[in-house]
């Protein structure tokens, strides 16, 4: 139902009837009602909305009838009768408009042209150069967006790597990329022409799986990436986390041995050198193999020393997994990145160090899931900023 709490709150502290502005919010937020319910709980009937809305039929109608006029809703055809008259279904138009979602990675740039229900429906990749100035990627961004501008764009959503202050649109510091407070989402906005939101891209994966994916039945979870970094985006209360300044979720940063290794951070011991595919890139070195791909057909031909790696990694993995769930207590951990493609060779490990060192009752009612949308998972997710953005009702906080 519309929540009136909400709405007369903002008019506190005032005696006086409702002004203009006022009662045209609260029609932004009963439309913006109507397509949240038609989107999440699919095609249903003007009595049905009604219902469930909690709008009067006379009202309910006039705002059907402007969003059939607009194409955010559409007429489906009619249900079955129990007798009387057959009541025609609504239905959200996820092809009313589309948003781009953009993964920036070390050496390309990928993105995607998405639909408002997360279909991608057409794709770029586009190699980025030696440098990797903010402007460098930036006039590559550009290129790869008008290629796939077209129709009716909501916004661009860009998924980047390390620490991201979402809500001014600045990279803090990202190790891979090498940048430090770089604003991102103004900039490259005004030379789009588009609104522009910048996220981290654990986050943005996390998001397509809340929305989307594995994380859907669940209020509380921990997404946890794999390959060449190690990121995790957590969900609490079925929101995204942030933390203070956008830097919860660094899981691949947490100190695991103060002596150990030298991290791209800076630090030593971190999470990341035990487990990311900088690991196991000088484990094959070391054993001889070219890269990841032989030391994984190795191991699946049964050479003891390349199995030994991906389970010491998986162990490892584990390890900084339970000490999210010690802390976080979620209800699930949903594993992605582009190292899952090797799953087989460390989820067992992996599993057993969560398992046997959380807390019991923990321990016993997680759920251990793959990520459902794969490596379209981070474009899914950036493209959904800008969606999410806009189906936001008028009367929630961003």
């Amino acid at each position: 139902m519309v929540d009136f709490f909400a709405f007369f709150a903002l008019r506190r502290k005032r005696d006086m009837r409702p002004e203009k502005g006022d009662l045209q919010l609260l029609r932004g937020h009963n439309r913006g009602l109507i397509v949240r319910l038609l989107r999440t709980r699919g095609p249903m009937s003007r009595t049905q909305l009604s219902r469930m809305s909690g709008l009067a039929p006379s009202g309910l109608t006039r705002l059907v009838r402007d969003l059939l006029d607009e194409g955010l809703i559409e007429e489906l055809g009619k249900c079955r009768s129990h007798g009387g008259r057959r009541a025609v279904l609504l239905g959200f138009n996820p092809s009313y408009a589309y948003t781009i979602g953009i993964k920036v990675e070390r050496q390309r740039i990928r993105a995607a042209q998405v639909n408002l229900e997360g279909t991608i429906l057409e794709r770029r990749d586009t190699a980025l150069p030696d440098s990797l100035s903010p402007e460098a990627v930036f006039d590559r961004i550009v290129e790869t967006v008008a290629s796939l501008r077209r129709g009716r764009v909501l916004g661009v959503g860009v998924g980047i790597s390390g620490l991201v202050d979402s809500s001014r649109g600045v990279d803090l510091y990202s190790p891979i990329l090498a940048w430090r407070h770089v604003e991102v989402a103004r900039p490259l906005g005004r030379r789009l022409g588009l609104r522009t939101w910048v996220e981290n891209d654990v986050n943005t994966l996390t998001l397509a799986e809340r929305l989307y994916g594995a994380g859907r039945p669940f209020k509380h979870f921990v997404c946890l990436t794999v390959g060449e970094g190690i990121g995790a985006g957590v969900v609490l209360q079925g929101e995204l986390y942030h933390g203070a300044f956008g830097g919860a979720g660094e899981l691949g940063h947490m100190t695991m041995d103060p002596q150990g290794p030298l991290c791209r951070c800076g630090a030593r011991g971190c999470l990341e050198v035990y487990t990311s595919d900088g690991y196991l890139e000088s484990q094959a070195r070391k054993l001889r193999f070219a890269d990841i791909a032989h030391l994984a057909a190795a191991a699946r031909d049964g050479s003891d020393d390349a199995r030994r790696t991906f389970a010491e990694m998986g162990r490892s993995l584990g390890q900084g997994a339970k000490n999210a769930v010690n802390l976080l207590n979620p209800e699930a951990i949903v594993l992605g990145g582009e190292r899952m493609e090797d799953a087989d060779l460390f989820m067992a490990s992996f599993e057993h160090e969560v398992r046997q060192n959380a807390f019991p009752e923990e321990a016993r009612e997680l759920k251990i899931l793959h990520a459902e949308l794969g490596p379209d998972g981070f474009l899914v997710g950036a493209a959904a900023l800008a969606t999410e953005n806009f189906l936001r009702l008028p009367l929630e906080s961003p």
